[in-house]
């Protein structure tokens, strides 16, 4: 294995594999040594260039440590008014945060289709509600006009049964008064009887006669009747279904369109628009406070030539409560100790390049002051990478 896989290998692993030992090689063809050294320059020159960001990364940890040192040591009115714009910073973060973590009462497409119809909504809910009042009213209309329907027709059907059963009647009445008329007047002539025999007969079967002939046009009336009221029946009930599948058009419609069942829904919805409303208004205003405590406290760390003074936007919490300041250090300190270990492993592995490369240097002929260039320029990039 190279020293240079055993380096790649060494980059890719945790910061434990500083601790172990470079294993030297041993090369003894011309062509070998000098591709070995040329890897080796090209890696120190890429550790160092990459070691500047480190550096850059690992001055700016220490600036946060001096600007902590510079808020940490306020006293007095300064601190107070830190404290104070501190504090309305982290209240107003945490509303915005628990706006924007709630669960909303309803939906953003809900939202946008009730405020595209604002104006109108108090309208729409209220000829919904009318029409389905209005439908439940031809409702009931329907079934009463059903009933009524049902009703004379069962009653047409007993006056056509009782006038059928009246006429059967008849003529059989007739069958028996003209028989019972021949058999009285021939037993009154045999007899000789007189005639009151046969007018008693003949009596009856005008009265009963009569009788049928008026039950029989009291059942043509009512059958008259029937048929006009069930007529009429029908006629009101084919205009209230016309009625009410217009109704029923609009009132499907209304509820596709807002995506509802029913206007008890609709009005849920639309109140809670209202408050949604009312709380967008006041995540405005939160955000627009927010953005003013912002720029105070942007302003005021300003003043005190702190190095970033708006990463504290993201600190203020820290700025308020000394436990959140301590955690901050703990944070800063475990990120800082990290990057000097990453310098202080790169510094070393580039020392043993810079040794593994001394060991052929004088094999290289014409190529060695090219190669010692290399290396001075490497010591002078490393010159303030040592934390």
């Amino acid at each position: 294995m190279s020293f240079l896989d055993l380096f790649r290998r060494k980059k890719n692993k945790n910061i434990e594999v500083a601790e172990e030992t470079i294993q030297p090689v041993m090369l003894t063809d011309q062509k070998a040594i000098n591709h070995y050294v040329v890897e080796l320059c090209e890696q120190m020159i890429d550790i160092s260039k990459g070691m500047e960001e480190v550096r850059e990364e690992y001055e700016q940890v220490t600036s946060y440590f001096n600007d902590i040192t510079i808020v940490e040591g306020l006293e007095g009115q300064q601190k107070d008014t830190l404290v104070d714009v501190a504090t309305s910073v982290t209240k107003l973060t945490k509303a915005r945060n628990d706006y924007l973590n709630a669960d909303h009462r309803i939906t953003d497409e809900m939202f946008h289709l009730l405020d595209d119809n604002e104006a109108e909504m108090p309208g729409i809910i209220k000829r919904l509600k009318a029409n389905e009042e209005y439908l439940d009213a031809i409702k009931r209309d329907m079934n009463r006009l059903s009933g009524e329907k049902i009703e004379w027709s069962v009653l047409r059907q007993e006056r056509s049964t009782e006038q059928k059963t009246l006429r059967q009647m008849s003529f059989t009445m007739l069958y028996v008064f003209g028989a019972s008329a021949i058999v009285v007047a021939a037993v009154s002539l045999m007899l000789k009887w007189d005639l009151l025999p046969l007018l008693v007969v003949a009596l009856l079967a005008v009265i009963a006669g009569s009788y049928i002939v008026l039950r029989m046009q009291d059942c043509a009336k009512e059958i008259k009747k029937c048929d006009a009221n069930l007529n009429r029946a029908i006629a009101l009930e084919n205009r209230v279904k016309i009625k009410f599948v217009n109704i029923k058009n609009a009132v499907d419609y209304t509820c596709e369109r807002f995506h509802v069942n029913n206007s008890m829904e609709l009005t849920y919805n639309y109140e809670q628009y209202i408050e949604a409303c009312k709380e967008r208004e006041i995540f405005k205003q939160t955000n627009e406070d927010l953005e003013y405590f912002n720029g105070r406290l942007v302003r005021l760390l300003g003043a005190m030539n702190l190095y970033d003074p708006k990463v504290w936007l993201n600190y203020a919490d820290a700025i308020v409560d000394p436990r959140e300041m301590v955690e901050v250090k703990h944070n800063l300190f475990a990120r800082r100790q990290k990057l000097r270990e990453r310098i202080e492993y790169n510094l070393s592995a580039i020392e043993d390049m810079k040794k593994e490369v001394e060991k052929y240097i004088d094999s290289l002929g014409e190529k060695q002051e090219q190669v010692r260039t290399i290396m001075a320029r490497v010591d002078e990039i490393n010159k303030g990478n040592t934390p």
